[in-house]
């Protein structure tokens, strides 16, 4: 007889029922793991999606940011998260620390968020949740590590406009040295000739017009986060590519931090300080005397050069401008090595003739012969000894490894030389600066030596900049290159002494140039009296990504207002000053555009309130609110 007996019937669908249930609750996601920042606005949701992997999500007040993107970390081709288990919450801790850096001119700023462990498996990763960002990070076993990729991805809404820098050529990753453009992010995948690729940051406006940015903090001991676009996705990526790279046992040794960063506008976007907050405070055995680190402004040879460039004579005379125009320093760039047949001599006599000057010296070196550890302490050792005040080191042309090993190495023995620095030849920074104060700038940046190289400078670049490149930290742009301006005015390139963040400010222009030609004069009081370092800074209304940067910064009791038009049709610019208390105690000087000169006018400050100022293509202002109060 066909069939079951109805006792062995009943069995069967009891035992399928209980197979399915099984299945279906094993189908059945865990739920996500849900985290907060201090006040709840920021959260993150970290889930396992079947055998697929880790993803997370974020959102802002409820509103999902970050759609579902990938975690995870490939060691030696294998996940290092295990897809058998769930997130777990290990621990949570809120961490409030005062952040003091240069550029704030020592005023320290007061920094809180919240700090996750998430167990999966074996293995941990970090969140810290901002209540304006949220940073990742996966704790790397306690063993020799071959990175070969990392999963994780940003994905975003696909209409998402986004700022990226461009250069169509190989040098782009090299040296972070592109124009600033924007695009959709689903597009952003096409748009480069040299492939999907794209430099760090990415900054992203939202539909509400609010901002998001993409980046990295705390690189060390790893390779440097670049950022493939996918349609409306972005994923990490390395420039050893599919070689990847090791990294040597080192017990509670995590990846660099991936960081979202958000802001209501931008004030807040150019006044983030998550990047710095992720990385750690300074060694205090290696900057028990940081004396030596001092902020200031330096003359520079090597972009106004001619037939004399680094004559001793030459040199001396530029370090004489330099004293006159109260410049800490003078920059002997490439070449002193070869032109000088006693270069240690020569060097030293410049140091002495600078000294009773009041002018300290800054040397250029090739990084491709400091990669001995040996020699490159021997050669800073010698600088150190005959009084040179920091080195700029120049063409590491990667963020592979090898050349951040490089970096972070090379930082920590310029520390114990007592010896400032500034990297060329570099990709942005990572907040490295508050782990070595000594670090003054970087490059990484489309500065003004590309107007040498016939690739000039437009002035919208320099309008997006504020809120894009130097949102991330200090860069060595070398501002003020008045006689080689390209499309830009002369009160254009005066503004961007005060809108680009340098505490070694390298001045483009030949200090001598800037004292005997007569149409600086009206300027040169503002040059001499130049601040580099500032207590506050304001995005004034008005501004505008790529179109208009209008900047109020502090310094002391005085106030300083910069603007440059990125376009180059007319702007008209509506004042609003009421973020000072007393205006009328304070001395106006407006310093605009004049045919080709600059128009210098002193003012009283309350004229200036709610005062329509024009600026011209491409044009720029700046206004010297000096206090009157002793």
């Amino acid at each position: 007889m066909n069939g079951l007996h109805p006792t062995n019937l009943r069995r069967s669908l009891l035992t399928m029922l209980l197979c399915l249930l099984g299945f279906a609750r094993a189908q059945s996601a865990a739920q996500p793991l849900l985290i907060k920042s201090p006040s709840g606005k920021v959260s993150v949701s970290v889930f396992k999606e079947k055998d697929k992997g880790f993803f997370y999500t974020m959102s802002l007040n409820g509103e999902l940011l970050i759609k579902p993107s990938s975690l995870g970390l490939s060691i030696a081709g294998k996940p290092l998260l295990d897809v058998s288990a769930e997130p777990v919450l290990l621990s949570s801790k809120t961490v409030k620390e005062s952040l003091t850096l240069l550029r704030y001119n020592a005023q320290p700023r007061q920094v809180t968020y919240k700090k996750y462990q998430i167990g999966i498996g074996k293995n941990k990763i970090e969140i810290a949740l901002f209540d304006h960002a949220c940073a990742i990070r996966y704790q790397l076993p306690n063993t020799t590590v071959h990175v070969t990729s990392e999963q994780t991805s940003f994905v975003l809404d696909g209409s998402t406009r986004v700022w990226f820098f461009e250069r169509n050529n190989h040098w782009k990753l090299k040296s972070y040295a592109g124009l600033w453009l924007q695009t959709r992010i689903d597009s952003l995948d096409q748009i480069s000739k040299t492939g999907p690729i794209q430099g760090k940051p990415i900054v992203a406006q939202l539909a509400d017009q609010s901002y998001l940015f993409i980046t990295e903090a705390a690189l060390k001991n790893y390779s440097g986060m670049r950022l493939k676009a996918n349609k409306n996705s972005l994923s990490v990526d390395f420039t050893e590519g599919n070689q990847g790279f090791v990294v040597p046992a080192n017990e509670n040794a995590f990846t660099p931090w991936r960081v979202i960063g958000l802001a209501a506008n931008l004030n807040e976007l150019a006044n983030q300080n998550v990047v710095a907050a992720l990385n750690e405070k300074p060694d205090q055995s290696l900057f028990a005397n940081t004396n030596y680190i001092v902020p200031g402004k330096s003359a520079w040879s090597w972009i106004t050069r001619g037939n004399d460039y680094l004559a001793p004579a030459t040199e001396r005379k530029i370090i004489d401008a330099a004293a006159q125009l109260n410049f800490n320093y003078t920059l002997i760039d490439d070449g002193w090595e070869e032109k000088w047949k006693n270069k240690w001599e020569t060097l030293k006599d410049l140091i002495a003739y600078g000294k009773a000057k009041k002018v300290k010296i800054w040397v250029w070196k090739d990084s491709k012969y400091l990669r001995d550890t040996r020699y490159c302490t021997a050669f800073l050792d010698t600088l150190s000894r005959l009084g040179v005040a920091g080195i700029k080191i120049d063409f590491m042309n990667s963020e592979a490894k090898d050349l951040i090993d490089f970096e972070i190495n090379f930082l920590k023995i310029a520390a114990q030389k007592k010896l400032m620095v500034n990297f060329h030849g570099c990709h942005t920074s990572t907040g490295e600066y508050r782990t070595y104060p000594n670090e003054m700038t970087r490059e990484g940046i489309r500065g003004m030596e590309l107007n040498i190289m016939n690739e000039p400078i437009p002035a919208w670049h320099n309008a997006a900049l504020p809120f894009t490149r130097f949102m991330t930290g200090p860069a060595d742009y070398t501002p003020a290159f008045f006689s080689n301006r390209a499309a830009t005015t002369l009160s254009h390139q005066l503004a961007l002494l005060y809108l680009f963040d340098s505490p070694f400010q390298c001045i483009a222009e030949n200090p001598i140039t800037l004292l005997n030609d007569p149409i600086y004069q009206p300027i040169l009081p503002l040059i001499k009296d130049l601040p580099t370092t500032w207590n506050n800074t304001l995005v004034l209304n008005g501004s505008e990504i790529g179109v208009c940067a209008i900047v109020a910064k502090q310094h002391g009791k005085d106030w300083y207002v910069a603007a440059i038009n990125g376009l180059n049709t007319e702007k008209k610019v509506m004042l609003d000053l009421s973020f000072i208390k007393k205006l009328s105690a304070y001395k106006a000087t407006l310093i605009e555009d004049q045919g080709n000169g600059f128009l210098s006018t002193v003012k009283a400050s309350s004229q200036l309130h709610q005062q329509q100022i024009t600026l011209p293509p491409n044009g720029g202002f700046v206004i010297q609110l000096k206090s009157l109060e002793k």
